[in-house]
């Protein structure tokens, strides 16, 4: 199932993404089940975090303390992925040849699999501006539910968001969140339905935001 892009909005600022091989060859004509691999997020947060830095941030309202992590991007998706958080063990990595970002590939014993980003940037400035401008490409696309409320307790130092939906027995579930200037991304499928996804995506994130120090 293909990701939500820019094209499906005049102001939808979401990079496109690309696809990995189908995870269950079973899955058939009905909609393969696909993690997206964020590599042209990563080239495109890379190459403009200068201009983000100076937008304002976009996201709910609230206190955020303020925190700089020293981690690198590396450091964080690897200690994530030893965690093993919900079962999910590495499968694959990958290091784009930019410190800023890295990302890797876990998978479930169940099938489900993940792919988590990182992005680190210079600034809280920055990543809360890249929040906003990636927030807005993805807020209210049809489809999708709100599950930002699953994401609530990784807020104290940055913003979430989380949206999912569920198309002919496959589940997507998605979530962004700030942390300080660490940017992650939690993409989930699965042939579970959507709903019984989130619990998931609350534990990868927990272990990505959890990593970032």
């Amino acid at each position: 199932m293909p990701v939500r892009t820019a094209e499906e909005g005049p102001e939808k600022a979401q990079p496109e993404a690309a696809e990995v091989p189908a995870l269950k060859q079973d899955a058939g004509a009905k909609g393969r089940i696909v993690i997206a691999v964020a590599v042209t997020l990563i080239v495109v947060v890379a190459a403009t975090w200068v201009v983000l830095a100076m937008a304002p941030a976009g996201g709910a309202a609230g206190t955020i303390q303020s925190t700089s992590i020293s981690a690198k991007a590396d450091a964080i998706v690897a200690t994530a992925a030893q965690e093993q958080p919900a079962g999910f063990t590495l499968q694959s990595s990958q290091h784009p040849g930019s410190a800023m970002s890295d990302w890797v590939v876990l998978q479930q014993a169940d099938g489900s699999e993940a792919n988590v980003t990182v992005t680190v940037y210079p600034s809280a400035v920055a990543s809360q501006a890249y929040f906003g401008s990636f927030v807005a490409g993805v807020k209210g696309l049809p489809g999708y539910t709100d599950v930002t409320s699953d994401l609530a307790a990784f807020q104290a130092y940055g913003r979430c968001y989380g949206y999912g939906e569920d198309v002919d027995g496959i589940g997507v579930v998605n979530g962004v969140c700030t942390k300080g200037n660490v940017f992650i991304y939690v993409h989930l499928v699965s042939s579970i339905p959507f709903p019984g996804l989130e619990d998931y995506l609350t534990s990868v994130m927990g272990a990505a935001y959890q990593s970032a120090t």
